[in-house]
C-alpha cells in the first residue's frame, strides 16, 4: 500500500491512498483514527479520487509534524485489520494497542528531563519536595493516562498500571530519581523509536518520488519520454548515465557502472550488461542502458519494500499475541504478589519490585523488529513474505505440496530444481507431487525430481488435492502448497511472480521464479526466530534477576531496577534489531547474474509419509501412520 501528499496549504492537506477506493473497513478506521488527533478540525475521505483530505489548526502543529502524525494513522489503521485476526489460546482477540509500541518525538523529553534533573539536585539544592512530586507526576501523566483509559474503555488492566502504581508509591516513599528516570529512559527509547520509522517511512516516500521521474520509452518506433509511474510491463526503456533506474527488469543492450547500494546494501559499483537483471532504485554512473520492464510501482523489489514498511505486517504473530495475552492475566496476579510481601515482610520496597516485570514493551518490538528486518532482506534477496506470521509458519514448515504444472514454470534448471528439492527433503521437509495426469505419467515426473512414489496423488481434481493438504494439516504439521488455487486451506500458500499485484498473490512469492529461494525463506524465517527467542532470553533473564534477586530479596537501589530493565530492552531493540543478523544465512550471490548455491539448514522435523498414488484409492487411504 502506498499513500503519497498531492497537494498541501496552510492548514489542509490531501494525501491519495489507493486503498481507501475499495476498502470500506480501512477507510472507516483511517477515519476514525485521523479524527482522534485534537489539532484536526475536519476529515473527509474520498474514495472516487482515493483521498483523505485534513484540515487543522496550524498553530497547534506545522505541516511537517502534521504529515508525520497522517502517515502513523494510515499505518495504524492497515494494523488493525492485521491484528484483527489475531487469535489467543483462549479465542480472544488482542487489543491493537498492546501489540502496536509506543512512538513519540524528542520534545517529548522536555518533561521528564526536568523531573530528572530536579530529583537529582534535590538535596543539594535543598528543592520542595512538593516541586518534584509535580515534575514526576506530570512526567509520568501518560502512563496514568493509559492506565486508566485501559480500565475504563477496555474493561482490563494493562502493564501501565503497573508501571504507574510503582512510580508513584517509589515517590511516596521518597525515592524520586528511580521514577524520574524510568520516565526519561522509557521516553528516550520511544524517541528513537520515532526516529527509527520516521527515517523508514522517508526511504517509502523516496520510492514515490523515483515513479514522477521522466524516463525514455520505446513505443511504436518512437522514444517518447514518460513518467516512471506510467510505464507498462513489456516497455523497453533507455536510461543514461545519472539517472536512477525506477523498474525491475532485464537489460537488452548496452552496458554501463551501477552503483545498487540503496537496495542491496553493495556500496561497490557493478558492471551490467546484456542478459543481467537489475532492480528500481540503482543508479548508472557510467554507460548507457536499454532495459525491459519487467515489474513497475509497488511489485518492484523496491516497490515491495516501501510497502512492508508502509504497513509493517508484523504485528500478527502468534508469539506476540501470547506474550500480550501472558502480560495482561500477569497484571492482578503481580499486583497480589505485591500486596502479600508488603503484609508478610512490611517491606513497602521489596513488594513493589515485581511491579518492574514490565516484559509488555521491550519483547513485542524486538519482535516487531526482527521480524521487519526478516520481511525485508526476503525481498532483498528474490523472496516477498507477506507478514510476520507468515515467517513464524515458514520456521515450523515440514511439509510441502508441488503441484506438477509449477515445476513446468520454474525459472531454473531441472538440476537446480533437484537438488533444491533434495535439500528440503534434507532438512525434514516431506515434498508431495500433486498432478491431475495420470498415475504412471505423475510417477515419472516425481522421480525426475527425487520425489517418492509414495507422496504423489495422480489423477486428482482440485478438491481431492485440498483433501490432501487437510489430511497433511489434521496431522499437526505446517503445510505449504505451490502452484495449487482453489480452496485449498494450507498454512502458506507459496506462488511464482508473474505479474499482477504480488503484495496479494499469496504468503510467499518467489519472485525470481526459483524453487531454491523457498530454502532460503525457511533459514531466514527460522534465523528471524531465533534472534526473536534471544532478545526474548535477554530481556527476561536480566529482569528476573534484578527485580526477584535484587529488589525482592537483596534490598537492591530501585535505582538500578530501572538501568537494567531499560537498557535489556535497548540491547534487544536498537542493538540486536540493527546487526546484520541474516547476512550469515543466505550464501553471498552476484545480484547481476543470480548464480544462486544451494545451503543446507539443519533438519526442523521429521517426515510424514502418506502411502498415497493416486486419487482413486484417496479415500481408502488413511492419513495417518
Amino acid at each position: 500500500m502506498f499513500y503519497q501528499v498531492v497537494h498541501s496549504t496552510q492548514g489542509r492537506c490531501r494525501i491519495r491512498v489507493p486503498r481507501l477506493a475499495d476498502d470500506l473497513e480501512f477507510a472507516e478506521n483511517l477515519n476514525r483514527l485521523v479524527e482522534s488527533w485534537q489539532f484536526v478540525t475536519k476529515v473527509r475521505i474520498n474514495p472516487a479520487a482515493s483521498s483523505l483530505i485534513v484540515e487543522y489548526k496550524v498553530s497547534r502543529v506545522n505541516f511537517e509534524d502534521a504529515q508525520k502524525y497522517l502517515s502513523t494513522c494510515i499505518e495504524k489503521a492497515s494494523c488493525f485489520q492485521q491484528t484483527s485476526l489475531i487469535e489467543t489460546s483462549n479465542e480472544e482477540t488482542i487489543e491493537e494497542s498492546d501489540l502496536i509500541p509506543e512512538v513519540n518525538q524528542w520534545r517529548d523529553l522536555s518533561l521528564p528531563l526536568l523531573s530528572l534533573s530536579l530529583a537529582i539536585f534535590a538535596a543539594p539544592l535543598e528543592l520542595p519536595p512538593l516541586l518534584i512530586i509535580i515534575a514526576i507526576a506530570g512526567a509520568a501523566m501518560p502512563w496514568f493516562n493509559r492506565a486508566a483509559d485501559s480500565i475504563v474503555n477496555q474493561r482490563h488492566p494493562n502493564i501501565d498500571l503497573l508501571d504507574s502504581a510503582w512510580m508513584t508509591l517509589q515517590t511516596v516513599q521518597g525515592q524520586y530519581i528511580a521514577p524520574a528516570l524510568k520516565t526519561t529512559l522509557v521516553e528516550i527509547r520511544r524517541s528513537l523509536r520515532g526516529t527509527v520509522e520516521e527515517a523508514r517511512e522517508q526511504q517509502a516516500r523516496d520510492f514515490l518520488n523515483y515513479l514522477h521521474q521522466d524516463i525514455w520509452v520505446e513505443r511504436d518506433q518512437l522514444q517518447p519520454a514518460v513518467r516512471a509511474i506510467e510505464l507498462q510491463v513489456g516497455d523497453r526503456i533507455t536510461i543514461h548515465a545519472g539517472e536512477i533506474i525506477p523498474v525491475d527488469g532485464r537489460i537488452i543492450s548496452g552496458s554501463g557502472l551501477v552503483d545498487c547500494s540503496y537496495l542491496t546494501s553493495i556500496d561497490t559499483p557493478i558492471h551490467y550488461s546484456l542478459g543481467q537483471e537489475i532492480y528500481a532504485s540503482s543508479r548508472l554512473l557510467e554507460g548507457e542502458l536499454s532495459i525491459l520492464v519487467e515489474r513497475t510501482g509497488e511489485n518492484t523489489r523496491l516497490g515491495l519494500i516501501a510497502h512492508l514498511m508502509q504497513t509493517t505486517p508484523v504485528h500478527d504473530t502468534h508469539i506476540g499475541a501470547q506474550q500480550a495475552e501472558f502480560v495482561k492475566n500477569a497484571i492482578v496476579p503481580t499486583l497480589v504478589l505485591g500486596g502479600t510481601i508488603f503484609a508478610v515482610t512490611g517491606n513497602l520496597g521489596a513488594a513493589i519490585s515485581p511491579f518492574q516485570f514490565d516484559f509488555g514493551s521491550g519483547i513485542p518490538i524486538s519482535i516487531s523488529t526482527t521480524i521487519l528486518s526478516a520481511l525485508t532482506y526476503a525481498v532483498q534477496n528474490g523472496i516477498y513474505i507477506r507478514s510476520g506470521r507468515v515467517v513464524e509458519l515458514l520456521a515450523q514448515l515440514n511439509t510441502l505440496v508441488i503441484h506438477d504444472s509449477a515445476l513446468l514454470y520454474l525459472n531454473t534448471t531441472t538440476s537446480d530444481c533437484i537438488q533444491a528439492i533434495a535439500t528440503l527433503q534434507e532438512q525434514g521437509i516431506t515434498v508431495y507431487l500433486v498432478s491431475e495426469d495420470s498415475l504412471a505419467k505423475t510417477s515419472i515426473l516425481a522421480n525426475k525430481f527425487g520425489i517418492h512414489t509414495h507422496h504423489i496423488l495422480a489423477e486428482s481434481d482440485p478438491q481431492q488435492q485440498a483433501n490432501l493438504v487437510d489430511g497433511l494439516r489434521s496431522q499437526g504439521g505446517c503445510v505449504a502448497v505451490l502452484g495449487i488455487n482453489g480452496d485449498c486451506q494450507a498454512d502458506i500458500s507459496v506462488s511464482l511472480a508473474f505479474g499482477g499485484n504480488i503484495s496479494q498473490e499469496a504468503d510467499v512469492v518467489l519472485l525470481d521464479q526459483q524453487l531454491p529461494g523457498l530454502i532460503y525463506a525457511i533459514a531466514i524465517a527460522q534465523r528471524a526466530m531465533e534472534v526473536v527467542y534471544q532478545n526474548t532470553a535477554t530481556i527476561v533473564i536480566p529482569n528476573l534477576m534484578m527485580q526477584i534477586g535484587g529488589g525482592m530479596f537483596l534490598g537492591v537501589n530501585p535505582i538500578w531496577n530501572v538501568i537494567v530493565n531499560n537498557s535489556s530492552a535497548f540491547i534487544a531493540e536498537f542493538l540486536n534489531g540493527s546487526r546484520p543478523i541474516f547476512d550469515a544465512i543466505v550464501p553471498s550471490q552476484q545480484k547481476n547474474n543470480h548464480k544462486t548455491n544451494i545451503m543446507a539448514i539443519p533438519a526442523t522435523s521429521t517426515e510424514l509419509p502418506l502411502p498415497i498414488l493416486n486419487s482413486k484409492n484417496l479415500n481408502q487411504q488413511p492419513l495417518t501412520q
